[in-house]
This record gives structure tokens, C-alpha cells and sequence, in this order.
């Protein structure tokens, strides 16, 4: 049976969540994991992460987009459920280089937020989250 990079990330976010819960900190071997997976970008999206630079925005309908505030200063919009992240990195990684197994600095830290629960959070209406 072959195992794919989302499966492996997917299984080492769930075993950095249940760490979180139970010792409130990331293991260094799933540091280590993150920065094998992801490059030089987990260390960035853990320090996004570790700013509290990301916020869910949620609407009572259910839809949940995340911003992120960048070290820049400028803050981008990111889309988990389809891996998209308005920031340059994505634009230049991802899409115009098509390294899909890339994700930007942002993405990781939504992976990462995902794993520690580490997310400030905002509501807004139905009427707004469909503009």
C-alpha cells in the first residue's frame, strides 16, 4: 500500500495535536518532521503561529475562511479546505511554479494552528463571508 504526502502530514499533524493536549508543547521530532516536510517554510509558519498572526473567521452558516497576518505586516486571505493562500509565496511556489507539494509559509501555518489549536478567532455574517 503506498503511503501519500497528505496521509503522512495528516498523521503527524493528528500526533502533534495529541501532544499539544497532553504536554501543551510540540515534541522536537515532530519539529524536525515539519521542517523535513515543508523546508525552510515551517519555521516561518511557526513563527506566524507562535505571533498569534493567524484568525479563523467563521459565519453562522458554517464557512470558515483564515487571515494572516504576515511578517511584512500585510495580512492575506487562506483557504484550508482548498489549500489557497493569497499571499506572494503561494502565487510564486505553487501556482506559477506548480511544486504542489509546496505550500507557503501561510498554509503551513494553518496546518500547524490545526495541529495546536493556536488560532484567535472572529465571526462574521452570511451576508459578507459571499462577497
Amino acid at each position: 500500500m503506498a503511503v501519500t504526502l497528505p496521509a503522512v502530514v495528516e498523521e503527524l499533524l493528528s500526533e502533534m495535536a495529541a501532544a499539544v493536549r497532553e504536554t501543551a508543547r510540540i515534541p522536537d521530532e515532530h519539529l524536525s518532521s515539519l521542517k523535513f516536510i515543508f523546508g525552510s517554510s515551517a519555521i516561518q509558519a511557526l513563527d506566524l503561529v507562535d505571533r498569534q498572526s493567524i484568525t479563523l473567521i467563521s459565519s453562522p452558516s458554517g464557512r470558515h475562511i483564515y487571515q494572516v497576518l504576515g511578517s511584512s505586516g500585510k495580512t492575506y486571505t487562506c483557504l484550508a479546505s482548498c489549500h489557497y493562500c493569497s499571499c506572494p509565496a503561494f502565487a510564486f511556489s505553487v501556482l506559477r511554479k506548480s511544486e504542489s507539494l509546496l505550500l507557503s509559509t501561510d498554509t503551513t501555518s494553518l496546518l500547524v494552528c490545526g495541529a495546536e489549536d493556536r488560532t484567535r478567532a472572529a465571526r462574521m455574517p452570511d451576508e459578507r463571508a459571499t462577497t
